[in-house]
């Protein structure tokens, strides 16, 4: 069953387990992606990742989203 918290409620949680999960999912993330194409441009990464979005978790998490990415990356 899909977890059906928004990203706020989901980067309000506990900060050590979801550190551990984001850290698995990326890892899971990579392997998947290399066995697809170890080439994978970022326009093709990105165009997937929107897709996701939108189709698996809605708009109302968009922002949210952006905003963790944000924050992750180092963007103000």
């Amino acid at each position: 069953m899909k977890d059906m918290r928004t990203f706020e409620e989901w980067i309000n949680g506990d900060s050590m387990d979801e550190s551990k999960k984001s850290e698995e999912l990326a890892k899971s993330i990579d392997k998947a992606m290399i066995k697809i194409d170890d080439s994978m441009s970022y326009e093709d990464f990105a165009l997937a990742v929107g897709q996701i979005l939108r189709d698996e978790y809605g708009q109302q998490n968009f922002m949210p989203f952006m905003k963790v990415l944000n924050k992750d990356l180092g963007i103000k």
